[in-house]
């Protein structure tokens, strides 16, 4: 299988960026270009909007494909190629109901910003400044007039076992709802994930699903992690999550290091 491996397809958080972290380590970027002088591209497959991930990979930026949003919006260095988006009535019920939930925020994404009307004034503080996401605070989430391609509700504490059973209850016959790690629990498009984005984007840039070696280690990357050829899940990671990997690691960069080297 090794030898057949074109594309790396990787979560960030969790994954490539531990512990919290808001940077990507310097030994990432001459990895991913020595595989992109072997043929190997490079996806960059989150939950984060596309404006985060360039930022994040700044120095490769332009040389890269990205699953963004979960999957429901897809990029090929500075290109947007698909944006899935929710139906606007939908969209605004589920904000409605998020909104009622005490001891949370809400977050919805568009293409090019990650929109809220906060409850804590320094919670859009802390998404622009800490995570460097693309922010704008609305007075109300009826103001919205751009299309909505993920809707999020965050928990500081985590998310409530309760809270997640009803929000599954009420929307798993509309929306793929899934939990995205750190107290995010996402909302996109039913048939959106990262799963489906890879295929869509081996369509476009022509390699078989085969020929991925995919990184995760969320719930959000399971779709992911089961469609390609290879796949790691990361130690740290559920028990329902590592069953979907075919193997484990405690870091992606040492994959990488083995399959350059020819190790793995």
């Amino acid at each position: 299988m090794p030898d057949n491996i074109r594309i790396i397809a990787s979560d960030f958080d969790g994954t490539i960026l531990k512990d919290g972290a808001q940077h990507v380590d310097e030994e990432y970027f001459p990895l991913i270009r020595e595989l992109k002088s072997m043929g190997i591209s490079f996806i960059a497959a989150s939950g984060r909007q596309y404006a985060n991930l360039r930022r994040l990979l700044e120095p490769v930026a332009e040389d890269i494909s990205y699953i963004c949003e979960n999957g429901a919006l897809i990029a090929q260095g500075g290109t947007i190629l698909y944006q899935n988006d929710i139906e606007r009535n939908l969209a605004l019920s589920l904000v409605r109901d998020m909104q009622e939930v005490p001891d949370s925020e809400v977050v919805v994404s568009g293409a090019d910003a990650s929109y809220m009307v906060p409850v804590d004034p320094l919670f859009p503080v802390m998404l622009r400044e800490k995570v460097k996401n693309q922010v704008a605070v609305l007075k109300d989430f009826g103001d919205m007039k751009f299309p909505m391609i993920k809707i999020s509700i965050y928990w500081p504490k985590g998310i409530p076992g309760d809270k997640e059973k009803w929000f599954h209850e009420k929307y798993d016959r509309f929306l793929n709802v899934v939990d995205g790690g750190n107290g995010w629990l996402d909302f996109t498009n039913k048939g959106v994930d990262k799963g489906s984005a890879l295929r869509l984007l081996a369509a476009k840039e022509q390699f078989f699903l085969d020929e991925v070696l995919a990184f995760g280690d969320s719930e959000n990357d399971m779709a992911m992690l089961k469609e390609a050829g290879l796949s790691y899940a990361m130690n740290t990671a559920k028990e329902h999550v590592k069953k979907c990997a075919d193997r484990e690691c405690c870091m992606v960069s040492r994959v990488l290091e083995d399959l350059i080297a020819g190790r793995l």
